[in-house]
This record gives C-alpha cells, sequence and structure tokens, in this order.
C-alpha cells in the first residue's frame, strides 16, 4: 500500500512540475509537416500523443505527454531536427503506449531544436504527426566577476566570483597567446574554487585572461570578458658603473645605487677564459664600491653588476666594463753607450713619468751571470769593473713606486780593447 501511495505521489509531483514549465517552448501545428515515417503505411484511425509538455535544461529537453486511449496503439516514435535542415530524424522509439515521459540527452546548449511525436501499431503503421514543438535548450550564465591581479614577483594572481548555479562543475582558464588566439591555460574541478596562480613569467609580462564555466557534460558558458595584469618590474640597474686601471695590483669598482629602493643586494660577475662570466661576490645594497686584489701586473677583467630586489628578482645587467691593474712602466732608450778611458757610460731616456729609480742589466761574454744593479736614482750609469778584451752587454728597467718593473731596455754591445 505505501509503495502504491509513493508511485502515485510522485506522478503527481512530475504532473506539476512539467505544467509549471510548460511555457518554455512553443507548438505550433505546420501545414507542410509531412510524416517522418516515410516507409510505413498511415493508419488513420489511431491519433498521435497529444498536448506535449517540455521542460529544458542545459543540454536535456525532457517530454510530457497524454496517454493516447487506443488500445491499438503499441508505442510512439520522436522524431527530432535543427531549423536548418530539411528532414526530421528518428530519435527515440517508446515501445508501450502507456510510457508518457521522455528525456533527449546530449544536446548543445543554448539551442533550437524541432520536434514531432507519432502514435505507430503493432504493424509498424503510423498515426499521422503530431503539431511540431519548437523548443530551445538552456545555457550557463557566464561568471559574473572576474580580476587579474598583478605586480607579482614572476606570477599573475587571478580570481573570480563562484557561480550561483549548482550545476555548473567548474571552470575553464584561457590565456591570449602572443599570435591573439585564445589557449586554455587550465581546468578547474570544483565550482567554489575560484582562485588560480599563473606561474614562472617573465618580469614585467602583461597577460590576458578569461573564464567560462561548465556543467558535467562539459558544456561551457559564454567567456567572462578578458582582463589583464603585469608580473612585477625589474629593479632599476645600477648606473656609473666604473672599474680602475691605474691602482696597483687591485681593480676597484664603484657604481651609482639603483633606484629601486626594494634592492636588497648587488652580485658582481667577473669575465674569465672563453669570454665567460662568473659570480665573483655579492654585496649588500648599501655598498657602492668594491676592490677585486690582483695579483698580476696589468691583469685585465670584465665586470658586469646585477641588483636583486627583496623577491630575488635580477635588474638587467650593468655594463660590462673593463678593469686593469697597474700596468709595467714604460722601457728606457739608451741614448748613449760608449767606452770612455777604462769605464761605460751608458745614458738613456726615461719614457716615463712613473719612474722613480733604474735597474741596470749587464752581460759578460766571460761569465754567464747576469748582473743586477739597483737603486740606480739617475738615467746614467758609469760601469768601471771591466776588462780589456772583454764584451759587455747592458739594458736598463724603470721601477716606479710601487716597485714594478718595466720591461727591459733594448740591449747595447760594448768591448774594451786590449
Amino acid at each position: 500500500m505505501k509503495n502504491q501511495y509513493f508511485k502515485i505521489l510522485a506522478c503527481v509531483c512530475v504532473a506539476i512540475f512539467f505544467g509549471a514549465c510548460g511555457s518554455t517552448s512553443s507548438i505550433t501545428n505546420s501545414i507542410d509537416s509531412v510524416n517522418p515515417f516515410k516507409s510505413s503505411a498511415i493508419n488513420p484511425h489511431i491519433a498521435p500523443p497529444t498536448d506535449i509538455k517540455v521542460l529544458t535544461d542545459i543540454n536535456t529537453i525532457a517530454f510530457e505527454w497524454n496517454l493516447v486511449p487506443q488500445p491499438e496503439i503499441k508505442g510512439y516514435y520522436i522524431y527530432r531536427k535543427l531549423p536548418t535542415e530539411q528532414d526530421f530524424k528518428r530519435v527515440a522509439n517508446i515501445k508501450s503506449r502507456f510510457t508518457t515521459h521522455y528525456s533527449d540527452n546530449g544536446l548543445s546548449p543554448d539551442t533550437e531544436y524541432l520536434y514531432q511525436f507519432v502514435s505507430y501499431d503493432q504493424n509498424g503503421n503510423v498515426s499521422a504527426n503530431s503539431d511540431i514543438i519548437t523548443t530551445k535548450t538552456q545555457f550557463i550564465e557566464p561568471v559574473e566577476y572576474i580580476e587579474a591581479i598583478g605586480n607579482y614577483p614572476r606570477k599573475i594572481k587571478i580570481i573570480w566570483s563562484p557561480h550561483k548555479d549548482p550545476r555548473v562543475t567548474g571552470y575553464l582558464l584561457e590565456k591570449r597567446t602572443n599570435n591573439g588566439e585564445w589557449k586554455e591555460l587550465t581546468k578547474i574541478n570544483d565550482r567554489l574554487l575560484v582562485e588560480y596562480l599563473d606561474k614562472d613569467l617573465q618580469d614585467g609580462q602583461s597577460n590576458e585572461y578569461r573564464i567560462a564555466a561548465f556543467n558535467i557534460n562539459k558544456s561551457l558558458s559564454l567567456p567572462t570578458m578578458s582582463v589583464v595584469a603585469t608580473t612585477k618590474q625589474k629593479p632599476a640597474p645600477v648606473t656609473n658603473f666604473r672599474a680602475t686601471n691605474n691602482i696597483a695590483n687591485q681593480i676597484q669598482l664603484t657604481w651609482t645605487p639603483s633606484s629601486s629602493n626594494e634592492v636588497v643586494s648587488y652580485t658582481i660577475l667577473r669575465s674569465g677564459i672563453f669570454g665567460t662570466y662568473s659570480k665573483l661576490v655579492s654585496l649588500d645594497s648599501s655598498t657602492t664600491t668594491y676592490v677585486d686584489s690582483v695579483d698580476d701586473v696589468g691583469k685585465e677583467y670584465q665586470y658586469k653588476i646585477i641588483a636583486y630586489n627583496k623577491d630575488g628578482i635580477d635588474s638587467i645587467e650593468a655594463g660590462p666594463v673593463t678593469g686593469r691593474s697597474l700596468s709595467k712602466p714604460n722601457p728606457p732608450t739608451i741614448t748613449y753607450a760608449q767606452i770612455e778611458g777604462n769605464a761605460v757610460v751608458i745614458r738613456w731616456d726615461p719614457n716615463e713619468p712613473r719612474a722613480r729609480e733604474y735597474v741596470v742589466y749587464k752581460e759578460s761574454s766571460i761569465f754567464s751571470e747576469i748582473l743586477r744593479y739597483n737603486k740606480v736614482l739617475t738615467p746614467e750609469f758609469i760601469d768601471r769593473e771591466i776588462r780589456p778584451g772583454e764584451q759587455y752587454t747592458y739594458s736598463v728597467g724603470t721601477l716606479d713606486e710601487h716597485g714594478i718593473e718595466s720591461d727591459r731596455s733594448k740591449k747595447v754591445n760594448l768591448e774594451l780593447p786590449k
């Protein structure tokens, strides 16, 4: 008894539901309609279903009709077509005349469809066509609100309002490519999850986004208006980056700080072999100078400097600048070399304002060693330690205030006669 009560109650609810929604479609009688079941004979004694009510959803159109009270009817055929199509196609075979409901599923949203019904008897003969029923599937409303938030380090945050329709199961987020096309960025299979981070972007990069909602059948709403945001810009590089070339055994680097107030450090790169650069040092942002100690005379390097902000974003490189440790002084030029009496007299042109003293080198034809005379303070050298019949070779070098010695001058050869 209880089961029969629930069955009656369910039928009453369905009837009320369909009756309330029947106004969603229009039913017209088409003079030009032709029985779509062309290969069957028409039985003029049976009637098609009447008083057909329609209930629409996004991908479904449901029907309810009155039971046709003719025992010879075995069932019903349902036909469908698009307004642009010429002929109806059968979409359902209802095999009992006592069945009075049908749902046509898998339809496209926001699309108009035309339907006709016929009854058929046990011999396959059909009734005349029902009135043409014109109806339209529903559509998913667009997402109401979307925003893209920029000025994040190498990422953009997209947020949107949760869709109010509980039939929505997720969202399709799209991003415009450089050639102007929209491409899927991600699918979010949760109606209440309304945030996405687009990561690993370029600094100062602008991107455009839009979003559409979808249901369980993956039918999409219209997309939202597009929104644009830009990632955080790179910090400003340092300016006036300079390197010295006149300091002994070191290269001093100086610069004007970055104008970006979020810069926290600087990294200096130095050139190595094959022109590659490697990290030399990292410095606090309050630093504006650095001394690179060099163990060689006239050693040359190239330098670059990069500013980093608190988010680890690097600036454009400043440089390269070329620095050099103090080079050797210029060698002297010997202008006079003669034997005067029993002595050798050598004079030279210093050629170097950095000269503080000179070094004279003496080679003998007898002894293999080279003698070195230091602390020569004037551009003249007199050598009285010579022997008749021997040949002597002299050259001169310059020392600056740092003790850096020049290359030797050209050699001169002298011989004291026997």
